[in-house]
């Protein structure tokens, strides 16, 4: 079970006109410590949500950083932090997890950003500041005044930083350029529009980059309009109904048969299980194609009609 803390919000800075940023705190306990692309989970009204921490893991000082940008949209997690949340008021916040490590193995770092996508990388260049270990990030947006952060990193990684203030295709070809031209060892990160990810992790199949060199983070997904017809799971001897309103992961763990599983949106592969028959419909953001001809994540992935799986 995640463990979360009543964290006191110490202080609130819109660092664009749309990203606000929070410092979180705690008088009565010393906050957990926290890798290189960490985040935390947020307990809202309107659900758990999940948020990057941007802080320096070595300068932790018991405080966690995220940063938000308000989306516009009624009800929404991040317009209800915009509007509602402010110094000293208090957030339901867990633990870090960290799904999105900087990778020990990786001779160079390279690091694709668009928007609110940047907030993982600031965690990750100052811990690879500290360690001496190279990189470089590629940050797109619609303007500076637009760009979170912007004159924090340019005052503080101008020679690894290269910044694309202009129209899309033209920042597309740019950057697929960027991927064509990179040394055995690289290892490659993105975070940002479901779109704008898609189209590098495809462009990175297309030169030839090894899966396991090709990382990205998103919270939440990766297909939200996916297919939820109920469909049966055999395992065993016991055969389980799964209903549209429910995960795979549900059903299971509601009959007693008990699967870990930590996200529950499919980046984490906590909750993969084996797939002995059945057509499955994935929705997960971390098998590789490889992998899923014989597993699937429960908690997003579905099954068509019915399915055999092994625990």
């Amino acid at each position: 079970m995640k463990q979360f803390y009543q964290l006191r919000v110490l202080k609130t800075e819109y660092v664009t006109p749309t990203v606000k940023k929070f410092t979180l705190t705690s008088e009565e306990i010393n906050l957990p410590s926290f890798g290189a692309g960490a985040h935390i989970t947020v307990k809202l009204p309107m659900g758990t949500r999940q948020y990057s921490l941007t802080n320096d893991p070595y300068q932790q000082e018991n405080e966690y950083t995220i940063a938000v940008k308000n989306i516009g949209s009624e009800n929404s997690a991040s317009t209800f932090l915009h509007e509602h949340i402010e110094e000293g008021d208090t957030l339901e916040v867990s633990g870090p997890d960290n799904y999105f490590p900087v990778r020990s193995e990786g001779k160079h770092h390279v690091f694709f950003a668009a928007g609110i996508g940047i907030t993982p990388f600031l965690s990750m260049m100052a811990y690879l500041i500290q360690i001496d270990q190279s990189f470089e990030l590629h940050y797109a947006g619609a303007s500076k005044e637009d760009c979170a952060f912007y004159k924090e990193i340019k005052n503080q990684y101008p020679e690894q930083t290269t910044f694309y203030f202009m129209e899309r295709e033209q920042k597309v070809q740019i950057l697929r350029e960027v991927l064509s031209n990179q040394t055995v060892g690289t290892h490659f990160y993105i975070c940002g529009p479901a779109g704008f990810m898609d189209q590098f992790i495809s462009y990175c199949n297309e030169i030839g980059y090894p899966d396991e060199c090709v990382h990205s983070e998103r919270f939440r997904p990766a297909n939200t309009t996916i297919n939820r017809k109920p469909f049966s799971v055999t395992i065993g001897k016991k055969t389980i109904q799964v209903g549209s309103n429910q995960s795979l992961l549900q059903a299971i763990n509601e009959k007693g048969i008990l699967v870990p599983y930590a996200c529950q949106m499919g980046i984490c592969g906590t909750c993969e299980v084996a797939v002995c028959n059945g057509e499955i419909l994935h929705n997960d953001t971390f098998l590789t194609d490889e992998e899923r001809k014989v597993k699937m994540l429960s908690c997003v992935s579905r099954g068509i009609g019915h399915i055999t799986i092994k625990i």
